[in-house]
């Protein structure tokens, strides 16, 4: 069994599966290198921003305009490169590879369907949580049409939130089901 580098190119007859893994891997590292960066970006905002304020001109306004840009691309890059390195990693466990991982596949797949389904269960447990206070500050004035709508859409938003995902990953687990 050869071992690649995974900044070696893929050979032309590479297997899908083995591509998004590939794709799931460099996502995952850029993820990794950007969390911290950014992470030291905000934890020192104030001095780099007090470095700042003394430049006058051309040089103060490229420097705030690259600090603000720095400070609104750096969450999004760290955010999109862990949501994209789930994504092909999912994408490379249904898909055909050159050799079986099956506890990576089990790991992976587990995480892909916490972060799928965390939108539902995060709607749900504020119903939880609204169920609870409501039902402990309850007395002889309170409006229980105001609390129906209130639960009422949220378990709207929960069956919507869980249908969503449900449909992306029925087929896929069916799928995998079936191959084994």
């Amino acid at each position: 069994m050869r071992t690649m580098s995974i900044f070696s190119p893929l050979p032309e007859n590479a297997a899908q599966g083995d591509r998004a893994r590939r794709r799931a891997m460099l996502c995952l590292l850029l993820a990794l290198a950007m969390t911290p960066i950014t992470f030291l970006l905000f934890s020192n905002r104030e001095p780099l921003w007090i470095s700042i304020l003394p430049l006058e001109g051309i040089a103060y306004a490229l420097a705030a305009a690259l600090f603000g840009a720095a400070l609104a691309i750096s969450p999004v890059v760290s955010v999109a490169g862990w949501l994209l390195a789930l994504w092909f990693g999912v994408e490379s466990v249904f898909l055909p590879r050159e050799r079986r991982t099956p506890t990576l596949d089990a790991i992976i797949t587990g995480a892909g369907l916490v972060a799928w389904f965390s939108p539902a269960l995060g709607v749900l447990a504020s119903i939880v949580w609204f169920t609870v206070k409501i039902s402990s500050l309850t007395t002889g004035s309170f409006d229980y049409v105001h609390y129906l709508q209130g639960f009422g859409s949220r378990l709207i938003l929960a069956g919507v939130l869980v249908w969503l995902p449900w449909q992306y990953w029925r087929g896929k687990l069916r799928r995998k089901s079936d191959d084994t």
